[in-house]
């Protein structure tokens, strides 16, 4: 919280009425009560946002210039007033000022700068108060009581100015805000500054009087701890919504949707994910028809430009229980999404998705209850709750999932591939019935397992999870967090490493490295040094790193990989910035040695995992740049081999041979080369004599 001196504190009339507006804005959506005081919505002179989960993450920005924006918001304004009739139908018109598109109009409904009744769009109350009173203020207190990281980010220039940059590693490191470039941080400081509340100079942010005074009115907000002990009371489920929840009886539960193949488009962070769901579904207001949608798509959403792209798109918002078919070419929002749309409501969009697709709100249990929370174990126990199914989700499809568990707030990310359940993703769980899994089922295998998407494998011969490379990479997860054991983590790093193909040895003991593993062979081999550092209570802190350049000396290495669950902001700046250090997330790690079992890269393509030129924050993505190019190569592969293996047993083609003439004694033979009657080789690749693949390529 931040504060002045009670004499340096006057609230004028227009801040108190501003309260007022607030609380009344807030009490419609929820109540909440907690050990903190947080029901109440004001505190003294303070305005008190909701809590932290309920805030928006993203941040709304108008076309044109920032310096132009107030212009802009008056204009608005002053249209959606005068208008203030419904719409002749249920979609919502955009207001000719400024060039508005859908993400933005949406963007300012759940910043507290427009409201929603059905298809009507109008100022708030927050809104049209700062039109009468042309105070700056009321629009800063609006966006921060709605919005995450503004009032926050005021306060920390209370101190002293600061770089968006250092602004973003606040963001990421204290709010969890898991945001990859400071451009989420610009729009925040670009409202504070055309406000008057910061100025931007000498490549620096800093706080103006004006600021400081509209700071010491506002309670800041902070993720809420595990153990906060909160008591949400849900806002009424619109009716279509609540029909839905009561049909989840054990068979409702049952029959739910796999959800297996889930695609949407656009970004996922910062709010975008909320966005393009809603967009896409007021496409479907009233109807649109395939060729319409697949358009709609192409131009909304620049890196979805294929026909087949935006198909999957569709495919997934009727998955979701967002749109239905009206016709054979048709298709039209549910009406359980026209109730979302009409109350912008994250959690009734999170209702209307738990009733339409299994292992949703379950992903929240699991969390909760599982030793290692990550995406690695919520893919190989997904199968536990799809009865229907028999084998578990892809990796892609559960990383969907806790997208949107994220948009909504129901989950916070800790790392790249670690998530916990928030205070009201728990209380939003215990309000649904979900579905009960049998953990005494077997192993089931995944889609990324061992589903080639070409029927069973000709040696009979399937992987399960419980493979060497699980058992691995729960163990590193496992020892990340034994802080009471460090040596576990030093051998389970070299175990895990050696695995991928990359030779070591476990060393330990004070004045050493913990271990050294060898890159590459012969002249062009190189010596990494292990540094692994274990924290059970989550990123680790307080660890000194001085001394490793003499460890690396003493193995012949030239580069050291610092290993860890995380670490805090001063040690991940202080190994980053050095250039001998490469930092790997034990979570990462865990997920390239799974990922390595069914999609296999190469010593050369894993090099950007012990890069030290990469910084820890974007080791991720050059990782699963290769893992996407590599699944591509193996689609094409198998193909391929599909036309191959359809000639060599079509008696219809030249040279071709039905199934029952092959030879039976060789029908077992990993490769089997298929006999051409005349030994011509295939039609459509001539002197290339196909092969029946019993195995992955």
């Amino acid at each position: 919280m931040s504060s002045l001196p009670s004499g340096e504190i006057k609230v004028s009339a227009m801040c108190a009425m501003t309260r007022a507006i607030l609380v009344r804005s807030f009490s419609k959506d929820c109540s909440i009560t907690a050990t903190m005081n947080v029901a109440s919505m004001t505190m003294g002179d303070l305005i008190c946002p909701p809590t932290w989960a309920q805030r928006s993450i993203g941040m709304p920005v108008l076309p044109g210039a920032k310096s132009t924006w107030l212009i802009t918001l008056h204009a608005l304004i002053e249209e959606l007033s005068a208008n203030r009739q419904p719409s002749s139908s249920d979609h919502v018109s955009l207001p000719r000022t400024g060039g508005l598109n859908r993400h933005q109009l949406q963007r300012l409904v759940r910043a507290g700068l427009l409201a929603r009744e059905g298809a009507t769009v109008m100022p708030s109350a927050a809104a049209a108060s700062w039109q009468q009173s042309g105070d700056p203020a009321v629009l800063v207190q609006a966006l921060h009581c709605n919005v995450r990281f503004v009032g926050e980010a005021m306060d920390a220039l209370h101190s002293g100015p600061r770089t968006h940059e250092q602004l973003l590693r606040l963001a990421r490191e204290e709010f969890d805000l898991q945001w990859d470039t400071p451009a989420p941080v610009r729009d925040r400081t670009g409202w504070l500054a055309v406000t008057g509340m910061v100025e931007l100079f000498d490549h620096q942010v800093h706080l103006t009087e004006a600021g400081r005074r509209v700071l010491a009115t506002i309670e800041l907000g902070k993720p809420e701890p595990d153990d906060t002990d909160i008591v949400v009371q849900f806002a009424p489920t619109p009716g279509a919504i609540a029909r839905l929840v009561e049909q989840l009886d054990e068979a409702g539960l049952r029959d739910r949707a796999d959800g297996a193949n889930l695609y949407i488009p656009g970004v996922a962070a910062n709010g975008g994910m909320l966005d393009a769901l809603q967009v896409l579904t007021e496409a479907a207001i009233p109807s649109v028809s395939d060729e319409e949608f697949v358009r709609f798509v192409q131009s909304t959403f620049p890196k979805a430009q294929t026909v087949a792209t935006a198909q999957t798109a569709k495919d997934t918002l009727k998955a979701l229980g967002l749109i239905q078919r009206t016709s054979s070419k048709s298709w039209a929002a549910t009406p359980a999404a026209l109730a979302w749309v009409a109350s912008g409501e994250p959690l009734d969009l999170a209702r209307t998705v738990h009733a339409a697709i299994a292992f949703f709100c379950e992903v929240l249990g699991e969390l909760d209850h599982t030793v290692r929370p990550t995406t690695g174990t919520l893919t190989e126990r997904s199968y536990l709750y799809l009865p229907n199914r028999g084998k578990s989700l892809s990796r892609s499809a559960v990383n969907t999932r806790l997208n949107l568990l994220h948009a909504c707030g129901l989950v916070t990310r800790l790392s790249q591939t670690t998530y916990r359940t928030t205070a009201l993703g728990r209380a939003f769980k215990d309000s649904l019935p979900c579905f009960q899994p049998n953990d005494a089922m077997g192993h089931a295998p995944s889609d990324g397992a061992t589903d080639n998407h070409h029927g069973d494998s000709l040696s009979g011969t399937t992987h399960q999870s419980s493979s060497a490379a699980s058992h691995i990479a729960a163990e590193l997860e496992d020892a990340a967090r034994d802080s009471a054991n460090p040596k576990r983590l030093e051998k389970a790093a070299i175990v895990a490493l050696s695995y991928l193909g990359m030779p070591g040895q476990h060393v330990g003991g004070p004045g050493a490295v913990d271990g050294h593993v060898r890159f590459g062979v012969g002249t062009d081999s190189r010596i990494l040094a292990i540094e692994a550092k274990a924290s059970a209570t989550g990123p680790v802190r307080d660890q000194p790193l001085f001394g490793l350049s003499e460890h690396r000396a003493g193995v012949g290495a030239h580069v050291h990989l610092l290993i860890g669950p995380g670490f805090e902001r001063r040690m991940l700046k202080e190994a980053d910035d050095d250039p001998a250090i490469a930092v790997v997330d034990t979570g990462l790690l865990a997920e390239v040695v799974r990922r390595q079992e069914q999609t296999p890269l190469t010593l050369a393509q894993l090099a950007p995992l012990v890069d030290p030129a990469l910084k820890g924050a974007h080791r991720g993505d050059a990782m699963r740049g290769h893992w996407e190019a590599q699944d591509t190569r193996s689609r094409l592969e198998y193909a391929l081999v599909d036309i191959l293996n359809a000639e060599a047993e079509d008696p219809l083609e030249e040279g071709g041979l039905a199934r029952s003439h092959v030879d039976p004694t060789r029908a077992s033979d990993p490769w089997v080369p298929c006999r051409r009657g005349h030994g011509h080789g295939s039609p459509r690749f001539p002197g290339f004599l196909p092969y029946r693949c019993a195995s992955t390529l």
